[in-house]
């Protein structure tokens, strides 16, 4: 029984798909088709690219918990972002981003210097892989 836990184990960190509850299921999600998820009391949406949006049966932070080794990060209260998926950042209005589909997502006062300090990191590896 050991041995099947850990071999899968093994195939679940080489997958890049989200087994996410539903009401009536389970989804399969592509991390990299999801957009954003939004917070929906102790509910989560999830809006993917090319698809309707759909509700998960789980809490924002369960999802906080489940992501935080991909590439996601929570920027407010009720929104957690694909980093992939950034277009621009906007300073008005306290600050929101622009995602890759024109959505809008509000940054939190208390979020925004994890996120800005993501963009600075960014922005060295990108001048280091220049050189």
């Amino acid at each position: 029984m050991h041995d099947n836990l850990k071999k899968l184990h093994i195939k679940h960190s080489k997958v890049d798909t989200l087994s996410v509850p539903t009401l009536s299921g389970f989804e399969m999600v592509n991390l990299n088709d999801i957009l954003y998820l939004e917070a929906d009391n102790s509910y989560t949406t999830f809006h993917l690219a090319n698809e309707k949006p759909f509700v998960s049966a789980k809490s924002i932070g369960f999802y906080e918990e489940e992501l935080e080794e991909d590439p996601f990060l929570r920027v407010h209260k009720s929104f957690i972002v694909n980093l992939n998926k950034i277009k621009s950042y906007i300073k008005a209005d306290n600050g929101y981003i622009i995602l890759t589909n024109g959505q809008p997502v509000r940054v939190s006062k208390s979020r925004k210097e994890e996120l800005l300090v993501f963009f600075k990191m960014r922005r060295i590896q990108n001048s280091v892989r220049e050189r």
